[in-house]
């Protein structure tokens, strides 16, 4: 595949109504990172040490420009609504955008942190962290 364009991605996030919206146009930096503990194990006798495959996690961070076009409609109440009700819902990123053979990466996930910052010299923004919330984090190519 070639090289992408940051601009390109692409975030969808199910709404209360599990309704599947595109949040892409709000938001200005998406990591997605995916992790894994490593527990050490050894023995007596050994002089080194070996790791054993252990749990895994999946976190995005996700900053976006606060967008107050409609109460609970746009990111900054999309994103409310998920924290303040402690929602499990469906997050899918697409990192190179919906082009054929594109990855794209699906969760069930919930907010950890919400944050709006409102400077008095520059733009209001929001940023969260989302988190695994249950199964594992699916990789997929759009067809």
């Amino acid at each position: 595949m070639a090289q992408v364009h940051g601009s390109k991605a692409k975030l969808w996030i199910d709404d209360q109504a599990g309704t599947c919206r595109d949040v892409s146009g709000d938001y200005n930096t998406i990591t997605l990172t995916r992790s894994k503990n490593l527990p050490d194990n050894t023995t007596f006798g050994k002089g080194d040490v070996q790791r054993a495959d252990g749990l895994r996690d999946v976190s995005l961070d996700l900053s976006a420009i606060f967008n107050s076009s409609g109460c609970g409609t746009e990111v900054a109440g999309l994103m409310d609504n998920i924290w303040g009700g402690s929602l499990v819902t469906r997050v899918q990123f697409l990192p190179s955008g919906s082009v054929s053979g594109s990855p794209i990466y699906t969760a069930s996930m919930r907010v950890q942190n919400l944050v709006h910052q409102q400077p008095v010299d520059g733009l209001v923004t929001l940023q969260a962290t989302m988190q695994l919330a249950s199964g594992s984090l699916v990789s997929a190519c759009i067809a």
